[in-house]
Order: C-alpha cells, then sequence, then structure tokens
C-alpha cells in the first residue's frame, strides 16, 4: 500500500513538472510574440557554446600544468635542505656505521658520485680512528638560485678528534661552504660542496 501511494505522488509530481515546463514555454512563447522578449539566435547559442567549452578547455590545461609541475621549493625549503645535510657531514661519530648510507641518500650527481667512490674507506677510517666530529651550523642563506636548483652558502663551525682525545682542548675550526642543491625525486639533495677559504 505505501509503495503505491509514493508511486502516486511520483507520477503526480513528474506530471506537474511537465505542466509547469509547457506553461513556461507558453508564456516565453506569449512574450515573444507581444514584442517583450527576443529569441536568442542561433549564431548567439553557438557562440555561448563555443565560450563554454574554451573555459572548460582552459580549466583542464590549468589543472593538468599544476598536478604535472615540478614540486616547487622556497628559500627557506634549500636552507633547511643545506643546513641538515651539512651538519650530518660534520657530525662524525665512530659508532654509527650508517652514517655515509645517510650522506648518499641525500645527495645526488657530482658529489654522489664522489663521494660513493670513497664511502667504504670513510666508514673503515672513521671506525678504525674513532674520529669524532661536533659541528654546528652557525648561518646559512640562499646564494644564488635558478629552476635547476640553488646554492647556499653555509656558515659552520667543527671540532675534529678522536675517542682518546679531550673533545673540549680540540681547536674550534670555522668552516665556510658553499652548497649546491637539486630536486631530485621531490626532495633536495646536495650536488656539490665547494669549501670557501
Amino acid at each position: 500500500m505505501g509503495s503505491t501511494t509514493s508511486d502516486d505522488r511520483l507520477k503526480q509530481w513528474r506530471q506537474a513538472r511537465r505542466e509547469l515546463r509547457a506553461a513556461r514555454d507558453d508564456l516565453t512563447d506569449a512574450e515573444i510574440s507581444a514584442g517583450l522578449r527576443t529569441r536568442m539566435s542561433t549564431r548567439l547559442i553557438a557562440v555561448l557554446g563555443a565560450v563554454v567549452a574554451a573555459c572548460v578547455i582552459v580549466a583542464a590545461v590549468a589543472v593538468w600544468y599544476a598536478a604535472s609541475a615540478p614540486t616547487r621549493f622556497s628559500d627557506e625549503d634549500y636552507v633547511a635542505a643545506a643546513t641538515s645535510r651539512v651538519d650530518l657531514l660534520l657530525n662524525v661519530d665512530a659508532d654509527d656505521p650508517a652514517r655515509a648510507k645517510r650522506i648518499l641518500d641525500g645527495a645526488t650527481g657530482a658529489f654522489h658520485d664522489a663521494f660513493a667512490q670513497s664511502a667504504d674507506a670513510y666508514s673503515t677510517y672513521v671506525k678504525d680512528t674513532g674520529a669524532r666530529g661536533h659541528g654546528s651550523v652557525d648561518a646559512a642563506a640562499v646564494q644564488y638560485r635558478s629552476d635547476a636548483g640553488a646554492d647556499v652558502m653555509v656558515a659552520a663551525n667543527v671540532q675534529v678528534g678522536d675517542e682518546k682525545s679531550d673533545a673540549d682542548a680540540q681547536p674550534i675550526k670555522p668552516l665556510r661552504l658553499i652548497v649546491g642543491m637539486v630536486p631530485d625525486g621531490g626532495v633536495l639533495k646536495i650536488d656539490g660542496l665547494v669549501l670557501v677559504p
């Protein structure tokens, strides 16, 4: 019983919609006949259709371009990435055998290739000598930037010794580095490192 009533109501509603549409069309025809309204020309309808289609195409191209564009990095992103990579390089710990792998993971290009050739020797040397390095980055700023990456100037200090030496007795050496950072797989990595005298 309930479904029959709802079916009847749905049929009545659809009939009322048809009658309303027909009444609107009759009103429009009457207004056009009386000169109160002008009929849209087929030419105007075609122009409006073309404008709508062009807007949809432009919007689709803009969305595609934004989705396929490479990740954009700010100056702060470059500085933060360079600071963390340099900090990893300056803080040497003989008890951390995975350090060379983490350095390689944060490197690309020429720096990666150069460090990869000596990564095993580096790890062995650090382990055998018990080398310790305590560094800190004092300041960093983007020196040069392009679409391909950025050069970040880093001012740092480092104390180098071994497990037998007194860390406080070692001299603090100031360093100035220019760190080349480039996007690689959506991550900023070191591509080059230059020690500035």
